[in-house]
């Protein structure tokens, strides 16, 4: 579904003529991970495992924190960042611009949604119980995440997506991936397997690198660094000691894949 957009004048130019990119993104979401997630619940687990899944994806009753820190952990952390590079003499300029979060954040956030939940049903809906059955956790993180950085490689040479690709982006990419699988995995676990808490975690994250950061361009690279720093270093790490290594997996209280559910029946 994503070929077109790829082959197109916005991609590497094999095709004659310009696609728009959110629609073939969108279909793209949907038809990757999450259509593979039912094709093969379907196949293995009949309809009795399709509403299992389902029930997953739906799963939405969890505390309100978890929405708040899904909805502004990123924009904060960002802002942050800035605030301790630049000292908190910065601090009433950076929030002078409160209003974009309103203006620019948020509603690109809400757009984006449609594609982040497209990707995280199959992702953490199917993939991610299943991996944790089977392996540790923390393995279980690292291998979605490396899956995930690779089933993007072709935003990368599409114009106004990722690109444009370069070996060493690339494997900062993997690596950041990686490193976010593992909070995210751990929210996951914590949220009893919120499939909708880590979608907006995967929008807020794209509002914040890619439609926030833009318009704050008082943040300088430092800033942008220790952001990083924090995302791919501090937050894991920290999970990782404060939960052994286990990212708060329990099987008696996470989401467990649709055929295990079904066998226990």
């Amino acid at each position: 579904m994503f070929l077109p957009l790829l082959l197109s004048r916005n991609g590497v130019g094999l095709l004659p003529f310009t696609l728009p990119v959110v629609p073939f993104q969108t279909i793209g979401a949907f038809a990757g991970p999450t259509l593979a997630a039912f094709i093969v619940t379907a196949a293995t687990s009949g309809k009795a495992g399709l509403r299992q899944l389902l029930r997953q994806i739906v799963q939405w009753r969890v505390g309100v924190g978890w929405y708040l820190l899904a909805l502004l952990g990123f924009p904060l952390t960002y802002v942050g960042s800035g605030i301790i590079t630049l000292g908190v003499a910065s601090q009433p300029t950076l929030l002078a611009q409160w209003s974009l979060l309103f203006t620019v954040y948020l509603p690109y956030l809400v757009v984006d949604l449609i594609s982040t939940m497209g990707e995280e049903m199959g992702w953490v809906g199917y993939a991610l119980p299943n991996l944790q059955q089977r392996i540790a956790p923390l393995l279980s993180a690292v291998t979605l995440g490396v899956l995930w950085s690779l089933w993007h490689l072709p935003a990368f040479f599409v114009t106004g997506l990722l690109g444009p690709f370069s070996i060493g982006y690339f494997v900062f990419f993997i690596v950041f991936a990686a490193a976010t699988r593992i909070t995210w995995t751990w929210i996951f676990n914590k949220t009893t397997g919120s499939v909708i808490i880590i979608a907006l975690l995967h929008a807020s994250s794209n509002g914040t690198t890619i439609a926030l950061a833009h318009r704050l361009p008082m943040v300088p690279p430092t800033a942008i660094l220790l952001f990083l720093g924090l995302i791919v270093v501090v937050f894991p790490v920290l999970i990782l000691i404060f939960t052994r290594g286990r990212l708060s997996y329990k099987p008696d209280r996470v989401a467990q894949p649709a055929e295990a559910v079904l066998t226990q029946a």
